[in-house]
């Protein structure tokens, strides 16, 4: 019999116990106090005080005392309870270890501490799989408790290796560097290996500092670092909330990490809104660079034997920023230091501004009820409106004084260009001096070429230059006297689609193959270059025209 020296008067006594007396696996350790034994239906029963055991795993175990059952091979610890093994500790009010199973179920004020990998769980009833024949790692679960409390578990990513920050084109890799900011998670239940990977399942809520998550259920790659959310998963920060059926947070805590959300994902940030199949957002030192929005690409069934993708899957990407609705195969979203930068939406690329919708009438057709823009590439530019000077009582905001001037600074679009396939419409005041805005039809602007860009301004259009081969045409309702007319005189030029409205064709300013075009406002500029003649259209395919 394996048992260490206790006291004298307690030596006759364990010398005469049977083995059966000890935990299997274990043997008593030298703090053990006192034991006795009695007899019953189901074999022998001891009660041991204050017991010690010392396993051959190298685990201690402690407690107030311990009732063990024979035959059964189980051990009821109670009160106090503690169990080590390397560096991980549990204690709880009371345990239940089964030996030939290898199972310890714990409960009451349960908490588990990994000193190596500096996690920590609280709450809840707890289910320990010890390494056995059948088992190569340690596996424990942690529900729910009889008191209604749920688990919470306390995990810390690991530290990002010091080459990989040493390469970052930016950055030197810093002589101590700061440990990771851990995850708070709380569930109904948690399932943690031995490597400290984790699922955690039933209203998952995660807190990482000002970060926050919800999901069905999550995954944590405790070697990577790397948390899956499935089923509803959200995540929201200072600068954006993110949605989606699953989002993956990858090295967390690094130089440089992603955030990717795929099936039905959505964003919303300052002065933006995307939705696509896949978004995915570059983050560094915590704070959003870029993102990243497109179908999900997958491999064909026969590759990968998976199924074809569904229509949530090829969802093609769309994003609503300002006044401006952009669709594209792909878009990108740049946010240096969080701040909105620029825009690119890359493949049949459309976008849209409603800026204009004061001017509409009810005759206006389809096409003409918004300001659009299409290409192969569209990029959207924004200018940064900074706040102003502090101590300026003429200009100085409103919010001065209320802990959110940052919020003063406001990304307006400075310009969007289309590139390859370019056409644009949009929607101009009529020349007339006594036409009526919402009353009386606008004038169209319809231009085509290799590029078109429109340059904003206080969210105006201020100019549009038009590049290559350039077909267009500008169309000016007619003024209100000579639509009061009577209806048997000289015919209309042209309509916009409603009998009696007529319209009137303008001009452009030509330069080549480039136009530059200014919106119309009650009095007609004046061009910057003589208008062509008839003689100067030598080759139609190569320069402006302009509808008759």
């Amino acid at each position: 019999m394996r048992i260490a020296l206790l006291g004298a008067a307690l030596l006759p006594l364990l010398c005469a116990a049977p083995a059966a007396a000890q935990m299997e696996g274990c043997e008593f350790g030298e703090r053990g106090r006192n034991m006795g034994r009695r007899t019953g239906e189901l074999g022998g029963i001891w009660y041991i005080g204050g017991p010690h055991f010392v396993c051959d795993d190298g685990s201690e175990i402690f407690a107030d005392s311990v009732v063990i059952y024979e035959e059964r091979g189980r051990n009821d610890l109670i009160g106090n309870v503690r169990y080590y093994a390397g560096t991980r500790q549990l204690f709880a009010s009371e345990a239940r270890y089964f030996t030939r199973e290898g199972r310890l179920q714990a409960s009451g004020n349960v908490r588990v501490i990994d000193e190596e990998r500096g996690s920590t769980i609280e709450n809840g009833d707890v289910v320990l799989l010890l390494p056995n024949g059948s088992r190569e790692e340690e596996e424990m679960t942690v529900r729910t408790g009889s008191d209604g409390i749920r688990p919470r578990a306390v995990m810390l990513p690991p530290a990002p290796a010091a080459d990989s920050l040493a390469s970052l084109d930016s950055l030197e890799a810093p002589s101590d560097t700061v440990p990771p900011t851990p995850y708070e998670v709380v569930s109904d239940r948690m399932e943690i290996l031995g490597s400290g990977s984790f699922v955690a399942v039933g209203l998952v809520e995660i807190v990482r500092d000002s970060l926050f998550a919800w999901a069905d259920s999550a995954d944590y790659d405790g070697q990577g670092g790397g948390l899956d959310l499935s089923g509803s998963a959200r995540v929201e920060s200072a600068a954006y909330r993110l949605a989606g059926e699953t989002i993956r947070m990858g090295a967390p805590g690094s130089a440089e990490s992603t955030v990717e959300a795929r099936r039905s994902a959505r964003l919303t940030g300052d002065g933006i809104e995307l939705t696509a199949a896949m978004i995915t957002m570059f983050l560094r030192d915590d704070a959003l660079e870029r993102l990243v929005a497109t179908p999900i690409r997958t491999t064909t069934a026969v590759d990968a034997g998976a199924a074809e993708p569904d229509s949530v899957d090829t969802e093609r990407p769309w994003a609503l920023v300002e006044t401006f609705q952009l669709t594209a195969d792909s878009l990108e979203v740049v946010v240096p230091a969080q701040r909105l930068e620029r825009v690119f939406a890359a493949g049949t690329a459309r976008s849209e501004s409603t800026a204009g919708d004061s001017l509409n009438v009810e005759l206006l057709p389809d096409m003409a009820r918004t300001d659009w823009l299409e290409g192969d590439t569209i990029i959207v530019s924004f200018a940064i409106t900074e706040p102003p000077a502090a101590g300026d009582a003429a200009v100085e905001s409103p919010r001065a004084g209320t802990g959110d001037e940052h919020d003063d600074e406001n990304a307006q679009v400075e310009s969007v260009v289309a590139i390859l396939g370019a056409r644009s419409l949009y929607r101009l005041p009529s020349s007339d001096s006594t036409a009526v805005p919402g009353v009386d039809p606008p004038a169209v602007h319809y231009v085509t070429g290799r590029q078109i860009t429109i340059r904003m301004s206080e969210g105006e259009i201020s100019d549009m230059e038009v590049i290559g081969q350039t077909r267009g045409v500008h169309l000016e309702p007619l003024a209100r006297s000579s639509r009061a007319t009577p209806a048997d005189t000289t015919a209309v030029t042209d309509t916009i689609g409603a009998d009696g409205l007529g319209a009137r064709a303008d001009t452009t300013t030509a330069r080549g193959d480039t136009i530059s075009v200014q919106p119309r406002g009650a009095q007609k500029p004046a061009p910057t270059h003589s208008q062509p003649t008839d003689g100067d259209f030598r080759r139609p395919e190569d320069t402006p025209w302009i509808r008759p």
